[in-house]
């Protein structure tokens, strides 16, 4: 039971982190397109599976914590490094499908600006369809060519740095509260319970800092001039950085655990 459990905990991890890196580079397509409106549904799309597949994964990884803490065993670190290392993998391969998702939601933009119902499109796609773009999106740019894409010149690096920093809270959030409970078992409900607490602070980080940057330079480009290629890389960097920041979350599992049971002793 426990290692079906884990299996699928697994999957939603790297699910998760997966969608999570493509929403980004949606934000491409309603550059790509002039159509803001059309781009932000299909966002929604992504964003409404996300969340579901975090609604799964969370009551399944608590249970198998909770078991642990009952058992009264010590904390499970190879459990918790591996999960960080799964949510690694998913953010690391949508890396790799960024040209591909542009591709394939431009397609599914334009159709639905004509058809004007995005739920049409999808039962309208096939499967060569979908080949055909993932050819084109392989030929036309490779992911890691650094000289071209990847440049940093001109790069604004403390938002790159942001993000990368935002993206480690984030990914150790549920996981460190669940840690805490091993420190102290008496107060694991309180200490799983704050995992709103710092998901709230990295989330209030995000909205201040590095998404209103990103919303101004995609209305500069669509509205002002700005260069459409500047921001396109401007966007893979901050993919990076995300990607990097899911890995470097390992380096504060632990540290931020130690701050939610104070947080669950002290101040609540």
């Amino acid at each position: 039971m426990v290692d079906s459990s884990l299996f699928v905990i697994g999957f939603l991890t790297i699910s998760i982190h997966f969608l999570s890196t493509l929403s980004l580079s949606v934000k491409m397509v309603g550059i790509e397109t002039k159509k803001m409106a059309a781009t932000y549904s299909v966002y929604n799309i992504i964003f409404l599976f996300t969340r579901f597949a975090n609604t799964l994964q969370a009551p399944l990884l608590s249970k198998t914590v909770e078991l642990e803490i009952i058992e009264q065993k010590s904390p499970n670190d190879f459990l918790f490094i591996f999960l960080i290392a799964l949510s690694f993998i998913g953010a690391f391969a949508g890396l790799f499908a960024i040209n591909f998702t542009i591709n394939s939601i431009s397609s599914v933009v334009q159709k639905a600006h004509h058809q004007n119902s995005i739920t049409r499109v999808f039962k309208e796609i096939k499967l060569e369809r979908i080949k055909l773009i993932f050819r084109s999106s392989l030929a036309s740019e490779k992911v890691l060519n650094l000289k071209k894409g990847y440049n940093l010149k001109g790069m604004p690096i403390s938002m790159i740095g942001a993000n990368l920093a935002i993206q480690a809270i984030l990914t150790v959030s549920v996981l460190s509260c669940l840690y805490a409970g091993y420190l102290n078992p008496s107060l694991r409900g309180t200490c799983i319970s704050l995992n709103g607490f710092i998901v709230g602070f990295a989330t209030v980080l995000s909205i201040l800092i590095t998404e209103p940057h990103i919303g101004i330079l995609a209305d500069k480009v669509a509205f002002e001039g700005m260069d459409k290629k500047y921001f396109k890389r401007y966007l893979k960097w901050v993919i990076v950085a995300r990607v990097a920041g899911t890995g470097l979350g390992v380096f504060l599992l632990i540290p931020t655990a130690h701050v939610v049971v104070f947080l669950a002793e002290n101040l609540f």
